[in-house]
């Protein structure tokens, strides 16, 4: 750099900053600025010793930066250690000076509230948004609106002014970095974030949402993590102006406090922001954007890995919670005719799962929170049934608490309707550190569209792939068809990892109760023995209920050995079990060979 000095001038000049000269002593000092050059709301540190170094403020625009002639990369260690040091004789100083400017302006942000006034509903700048005045908003004697920026605690650190044209300003030296206004709405509804007060305004006008103003879209991030912070367990909506700005900023803070992610979208007109969205289609429509994203179950942004970076990346097997039907972050269906004893079923696994026990042929290598939820067993039945359960499979008294119920005779409303993004949302607050979600049935509980369309499916399967996103494993209960297989579209078991079907025995009487057979007709990553069908007997001992077991052949055998000793030719034994006549020889090989 030939002449660092005429460098320092140029820097200083383009950001607004007219010093009388340039003194490179390495002290603060400060300058006017193009728009006020009677006041000092410029300051700058220059060193001129290499390597050249200048720290610059612009406290009217609030813009701040530092250049140096040489990146450190290149200095010798000793060069580097001197660079170290002078970078942190301007940080001091530059944060002493922020400090007390900001304290300054606080002060005076706070004598101009103190001498303002309630704001006119007939402000020239409210009356062409459509908003009223909300919050503490406030007018002065100039007829300027008058919007504290406030700290998490409600301390007003500034100010920012909106002429009756709308032209917008801030109060010189205030800190604006992580402040915000807040137009307080229900408590039980989500919190939003948002740029500027008429689409804050907006936005609590349709919502009755919390809104929390921002002011810029760069400051976006930084009241997102403040808010996440103080409000850990609440939703959260970043609605973002829809521009190159709002959509990236928006996007960051959306990422940063884990919330989601909105921009208005215009069928009629144009325009940036929901204040557009209000004025051009309505409040109504401003309502139904923020309830469509409020209650949906898309993830906030999409992240991409190139072949190297996902082939790389270290990615944990995904284990059982039980072993080997139900994998971790897994989806399943079991579907059986009316009146078979899947409820007794659908029970008896989420209680394995929840003792770390077993059921049939399946374990759960250790006990893991689940949330059963149920769509119309009358409260009664299921306590008499749970309880004759938890008896029969020996759980432990310790482990009753990793199990919730949501039963309709308990509600004070309906059950939700979780095809519907609303239904979802209302089940959401249970869903906290839960491992595994039982939905019985998917009748009763998704009762929005046509059962035999894929498309009335769709909002489920999103749903359903979230939760698998965000760990949780699911089992649906379903009716079986007249043809046997699960009712409805087969669109359902295409994002399943195990399909269960609960069979009839062909030799069946009411009187035997909950006896079934148990066929894994998908089943991945599941092979061998552990794929094959068995039957499940439920038995009464006192008290309690316990599950008999045998392996589907060995009640073929048993038929079979009836069948013959009461006179049956093998071409008889094959019509009488449904089986070929092949079929039939092999079993009977395999009984000869056990006598």
């Amino acid at each position: 750099m030939s002449n660092p000095l005429q460098t320092f001038r140029d820097i200083l000049n383009d950001k607004g900053l007219v010093p009388s000269e340039v003194l490179t002593d390495g002290k603060l000092r400060r300058c006017p600025t193009t728009g006020k050059p009677h006041k000092q709301n410029g300051a700058y540190i220059a060193h001129l010793d290499s390597p050249a170094t200048l720290w610059w403020c612009n406290w009217e625009s609030g813009e701040q930066g530092t250049f140096s002639e040489v990146e450190e990369k290149t200095l010798s260690p000793i060069e580097r250690e001197l660079w170290r040091q002078r970078q942190n004789a301007i940080r001091r100083q530059r944060e002493a000076e922020c400090a007390q400017r900001h304290e300054a302006a606080a002060q005076q942000a706070r004598s101009i509230l103190n001498a303002s006034f309630p704001c006119s509903p007939e402000h020239a700048y409210l009356q062409r948004k459509g908003i009223p005045a909300l919050g503490d908003v406030r007018q002065d004697y100039n007829g300027m609106l008058l919007i504290p920026v406030m700290d998490i605690s409600g301390n007003v650190h500034s100010l920012q002014y909106i002429a009756p044209d709308g032209t917008k300003r801030f109060l010189a030296g205030g800190k604006i970095q992580g402040g915000y206004f807040c137009i307080p709405g229900k408590t039980e509804k989500p919190l939003v974030l948002c740029e500027g007060y008429a689409t804050g305004a907006s936005i609590h006008l349709a919502s009755d949402y919390t809104v929390y103003v921002t002011f810029s879209a760069n400051n976006l991030p930084n009241v997102a993590n403040i808010v996440r912070s103080k409000f850990p367990d609440a939703p959260i909506v970043v609605c973002g102006d829809n521009d190159e700005a709002g959509r990236g900023k928006g996007q960051e803070a959306a990422q940063a406090a884990q919330a989601r992610f909105a921009l208005p979208s215009f069928s009629t007109g144009n325009g940036t922001d929901f204040n557009d969205l209000h004025q051009s289609e309505g409040l109504q429509e401003v309502c139904r954007q923020l309830e469509a994203v409020v209650y949906a179950s898309n993830n906030p942004s999409l992240v991409s890995l190139d072949m190297g970076q996902f082939l790389s990346m270290p990615i944990p097997e995904r284990g059982y919670l039980l072993s080997p039907v139900l994998p971790v972050q897994g989806i399943g269906i079991m579907y059986a005719p009316r009146g078979i004893g899947k409820t007794f079923a659908a029970l008896s696994v989420a209680v394995a799962v929840a003792s770390g026990g077993a059921v049939f042929n399946w374990r759960a290598p250790m006990p893991k929170r689940t949330l059963y939820v149920d769509g119309e067993m009358p409260a009664t039945s299921m306590q008499s049934r749970l309880s004759a359960l938890v008896s029969g499979m020996s759980v432990p008294p310790h482990t009753l608490k990793n199990m919730a119920l949501i039963t309709p005779d308990l509600q004070p409303c309906p059950m939700p309707d979780l095809s519907t993004a609303h239904g979802q949302a209302l089940l959401e607050p249970f869903l906290k550190d839960v491992d595994m979600v039982v939905l019985d049935n998917i009748a009763t509980l998704c009762r929005t569209g046509k059962e035999n369309e894929s498309q009335s499916w769709q909002t489920m399967q999103a749903w359903l792939l979230d939760l698998r996103r965000r760990g949780i494993t699911v089992l649906l209960i379903h009716h079986a068809g007249k043809s046997g297989d699960q009712r409805g579209t087969s669109a359902r078991e295409d994002i399943m990892d195990t399909v269960i079907s609960l069979r009839r025995p062909r030799e069946y009487s009411m009187a035997e109760g909950a006896r079934f057979e148990v066929h894994l007709t998908k089943a991945r990553g599941i092979l061998g023995d552990d794929a094959k069908p068995f039957e499940a007997n439920l038995v009464t001992e006192g008290n309690a209920l316990r599950w008999q077991i045998k392996e589907l052949e060995d009640v073929e055998l048993e038929e079979l050995k009836r069948l013959l000793s009461e006179g049956y030719s093998v071409r008889d034994c094959a019509e009488e079990m449904g089986k070929s006549k092949g079929a039939i020889q092999r079993l009977k090989k395999k009984l000869d060979g056990e006598n």
